[in-house]
């Protein structure tokens, strides 16, 4: 058997898709109710407020806006948050022992089934995602039409503004020169897919409560990382070291040097790292059996 055919590829996709529809309705209900509920919800309240204000005028658009602004904040933060805990379910076929035997029995090799799980969470549910987005955008059109007179006021789009929210690039421009844009963003897309790239992790380790283990894992690695941190500056002062001074003459040497060099070396550390975590991923979801003490 080849390691990687398409036709397999797509028949564990018609497999997967029509043994977990009830799985995957969910997964899309949660992720559009993070970008469509703060719609209804700003437009009912508005709506409501419009009907018991003495006037019956309601708040000017100027502040529909300013809320507007706050709305996009809202949708991107918590569909962000969704998707990352989407990918801890990137393996949910093992989390029983009947799901086990359907997953590991299916006449298609290991990397088939494993690309297309990771397919699912990490390319489907952000397309999803961006249509709930678009669909969010319509609905929000339609109820400002009905709340503001939509014929006499110029639209703000909410979907530009909830992309803007998600994809924000603004700490590049604000930590690096010119000539380290490039290599910031780069470095800034690893960080984020390391971050998120946790959570399939312990989902390959560990089929159940998996999600729990990965905040708990982030919880004491932060505390971890804040007594290093405060060791070592303890440590600094009591031996009266200059580490702030130490690290602005560094900076300073590569920026006059070479520029690309820190940043370079960061990206290589971080694509370095994603590539190890999802081997790793990969070689713990190629060990699956039906039934080991860890996950029984």
């Amino acid at each position: 058997m080849k390691n990687f055919d398409i036709r397999r590829f797509c028949a564990v996709a018609r497999w997967d898709l029509t043994i977990n529809r009830a799985f995957y309705n969910k997964m899309a209900m949660a992720i559009a109710a993070c970008s469509i509920l703060p719609v209804l919800f700003y437009h009912a309240t508005e709506m409501l407020d419009k009907v018991t204000d003495s006037d019956g005028v309601g708040k000017p658009y100027s502040s529909f806006l300013v809320d507007l602004e706050f709305m996009s904040v809202f949708i991107a933060v918590f569909s962000g948050i969704a998707l990352t805990v989407v990918l801890g379910f990137m393996f949910h076929n093992l989390r029983n022992r009947q799901g086990r035997i359907a997953e590991l029995t299916l006449p298609a090799s290991n990397i088939e089934r494993f690309l297309w799980h990771a397919f699912v969470v990490l390319v489907g549910a952000h397309v999803w995602f961006l249509m709930s987005v678009a669909l969010a955008e319509i609905l929000n059109a339609i109820l400002v039409a009905v709340t503001f007179n939509f014929g006499d006021y110029e639209y703000v789009s909410l979907t530009s503004k909830v992309c803007n929210n998600f994809y924000r690039t603004l700490p590049t421009f604000m930590v690096f020169d010119e000539s380290f844009h490039l290599g910031a963003y780069v470095a800034i897309i690893l960080s984020s897919l390391l971050g998120m790239s946790v959570y399939p992790l312990f989902n390959a380790w560990k089929y159940r409560h998996n999600i729990a283990y990965t905040i708990l894992f982030y919880i004491l690695a932060w505390l971890l990382l804040i007594v290093l941190i405060s060791a070592c500056a303890a440590f600094a002062a009591i031996c009266s070291w200059d580490v702030a001074g130490f690290f602005y003459r560094t900076i300073g040497f590569f920026a006059e040097v070479a520029p690309w060099c820190p940043v370079l070396v960061l990206d290589i550390f971080l694509a370095g790292l994603l590539f190890l975590m999802w081997r790793c991923t990969y070689r713990m979801y190629c060990k699956a059996q039906i039934t080991t003490r860890r996950n029984p």
